[in-house]
């Protein structure tokens, strides 16, 4: 009587060896993440420092302080920083840093605008007056302004 055995089919990739390592890759790996990164944060690559008639930025990635006069009479109204963008408005301008460009670029805020809000984080900064909304972009370091709708105009 004659045996017969069910064909053996043997696979081209061999799952088992490989899977333990690849598990073993994917731990490893996991734990060099950067806290930051696992908690979806911004690294912070920015420094603002406001002193008498002077803001100094610095840029982490370009390893340099930029500095930025204030004229005599301005005032300091709001400032921030976070992420790669660091901002400033004042009683003249908003001044924006990008840390990434290790720039400063500045927009004129007339004193008929009142600021109603102000932010910095990650990588822009927005202002918002009752004529405008005012955004600074880390990635190309220039402001960006748009009138807002005004009743009665």
């Amino acid at each position: 009587m004659i045996r017969r055995h069910p064909p053996v089919v043997r696979g081209v990739f061999p799952i088992r060896r490989i899977a333990p390592w690849v598990l073993i890759l994917a731990i490893l790996g996991a734990a060099f993440i950067h806290p930051a990164i696992a908690a979806d944060e911004t690294l912070r690559n920015v420094a603002l420092y406001v002193v008498s008639r002077e803001i100094l930025f610095f840029s982490v990635q370009a390893g340099v302080w930029t500095s930025v006069r204030l004229d005599a009479g301005e005032r300091i109204l709001q400032r921030g920083a976070d992420g790669n963008v660091a901002a400033v408005v004042t009683s003249l301008r908003a001044i924006g840093f990008s840390a990434v460009l290790n720039a400063t670029h500045e927009i004129r805020v007339t004193e008929d605008e009142t600021l109603e809000n102000f932010k910095a984080e990650g990588n822009l900064a927005t202002l918002l007056t009752q004529r405008r909304a005012i955004g600074f972009s880390a990635d190309t370091g220039k402001w960006a302004d748009i009138q807002r709708f005004q009743p009665g105009r």
